[in-house]
């Protein structure tokens, strides 16, 4: 039965209403600066740009508390703001809005309205978002990114793109990946043992999308320049995964058969699937989560299961170094990511909402919000530059900057924005490690003295008679629970 509201209710609600719009506003103080009204959609910038943040400073932010320095005014403005909207949704409010109104809600109604009005109102306020860029850029200069020019016949990347965007449209599969058959999904899993028969009967199966899968491994070159962004700024992990995994099982299958060569190719395009998403001009933390997903279990199928598999005397371990490529990235590989991450970020969400200009809930602080933005991840450029992989030992992160001087939408904003950055690092960092070990474990496949851990400077645990290579025993190591390799015979 339909809610009715009670006259009681009503008389409340009519009384409450104009009292909370009447406080609201005097409560709210004007925007702009110096009495300039804000003309919403067109950012000025009203200040220097914050400074660059020394790594003596960062070291300081760690280790000192900051205090809050908003005011009592601010705390009942925002209070008052958020109760309003408590009661605009209130389910016993007659007048009640269906969802909480947030900046940007509006952006992203009208990309998912079908209304050709609206979607030419998308292309401009996706047209006016890159011009704001581009004077964002100016001025963080730290944080632009070269364009690359890739041919079409070489740019992996826009060939992977329409594959997935042909596999997800095909009626035939329309799913997030290949339906890897149980019993071959638990084997990947370490659960069952091969089963040479059935992996053959269902790559035959998938031939053609096999065939498909390794010439887009095997492509020299990776671009994102001249794609439009909203096709490859959500990069699924799914498709990526089991892609490489029908490599890594005709990998696996060819050494078996004695076709090492083909064994090499198809190690070879799953790590050339890797560069697909993490090498291009600007990745995103999503991309280059993929990234590392592909490499590590590549580099770990490999030497499990692969390498073994090879004939005796047919295993050349310098071509399975050189194909699996395990390099261990130092922090100024981080800082690159990171600036993938500010133009991914900004030009899909911040800078798109910041140009609408019909939304209800724009912000006050439009130039200090992406002053806030930017200057977070300009600080990745200066503390990130070390080009050694011990440099990581020495790297401060930087704390959540000073945020007390923005408004509440510009803040909850800024929060979503940076969610999870700093804790994300500690996986980027422990796939090092485990690349790391990989590196090892070739240098005694091929007689070379065991390397410390290049991070750490710790010497790893070997076991000759069980040819186990264990992490350095240290709490570092013991925090990131690295598995042992069973390092192949050559």
């Amino acid at each position: 039965m339909k809610y009715r509201p009670s006259k009681r209710v009503t008389r409340a609600m009519l009384c409450m209403v104009p009292l909370g719009v009447a406080l609201y506003c005097a409560l709210t103080p004007e925007p702009g600066n110096g009495g300039s009204p804000l003309v919403r959609g067109e950012v000025v910038f009203r200040s220097e740009r914050p400074p660059r943040v020394s790594k003596e400073t960062v070291a300081s932010q760690v280790t000192t508390p900051r205090h809050s320095s908003r005011s009592v005014w601010d705390w009942a403005t925002e209070w008052l703001d958020g109760q309003f909207e408590n009661l605009m949704t209130w389910e016993r409010n007659p007048w009640k809005r269906s969802e909480r109104l947030t900046f940007g809600s509006h952006y992203f109604k009208l990309k998912a309205s079908k209304d050709p009005a609206d979607q030419a109102k998308v292309k401009e306020i996706k047209r006016l978002g890159e011009e704001l860029f581009k004077r964002v850029l100016a001025r963080y200069p730290e944080l632009a990114v070269a364009d690359r020019k890739v041919s079409t016949e070489r740019n992996g990347f826009l060939r992977w793109l329409e594959f997935s965007e042909r596999f997800k449209a095909d009626p035939k599969t329309g799913k997030a990946a290949f339906e890897v058959p149980e019993d071959i999904r638990k084997h990947l899993a370490g659960e069952k043992p091969w089963d040479a028969a059935a992996v053959r009967a269902w790559l035959e199966h998938e031939r053609a999308n096999l065939d498909e899968i390794r010439a887009i491994g095997l492509m020299p070159d990776q671009s994102v320049t001249g794609i439009d962004i909203e096709r490859w700024s959500f990069i699924g992990a799914q498709l990526g995964k089991s892609a490489t995994e029908i490599l890594l099982l005709d990998a696996r299958l060819a050494a078996e058969e004695g076709d090492a060569a083909r064994a090499l190719e198809s190690i070879r395009a799953a790590n050339g699937l890797a560069d697909r998403f993490g090498k291009v001009e600007t990745p995103s933390l999503l991309a280059i989560t993929v990234e590392i997903l592909i490499r590590l279990e590549t580099q770990a199928y490999a030497l499990k299961e692969v390498m073994p598999s090879i004939p005796t005397g047919q295993l050349d371990v310098q071509a399975w170094q050189e194909a699996l490529n395990p390099t261990v990235a130092p922090p100024a590989e981080f800082a690159r990511i990171m600036a993938g991450e500010f133009h991914v970020g900004s030009r899909e969400f911040l800078m798109p909402m910041l140009a609408d200009a019909e939304d209800p809930k724009y912000p006050v602080d439009p130039d200090a919000l992406i002053d806030v933005q930017a200057s977070y991840f300009s600080q990745y450029q200066d503390l990130f530059a070390g080009t050694s992989p011990a440099d990581w030992t020495k790297t401060k992160f930087p704390g959540i900057p000073d945020m007390d001087h923005l408004s509440r939408s510009s803040r909850e904003l800024i929060e979503i924005l940076f969610v999870g950055a700093n804790a994300w690092s500690n996986g980027f960092q422990r796939a090092q490690s485990t690349t790391a070990m990989t590196q090892a474990a070739f240098a005694i496949m091929q007689g070379q003295p065991i390397p410390n851990d290049p991070v750490y400077g710790l010497p790893y645990g070997w076991n000759p008679s069980t040819r186990t290579l264990t992490p350095p025993e240290s709490p570092e190591f013991e925090k990131m629970k690295l598995k042992p390799i069973v390092v192949p015979r050559p």
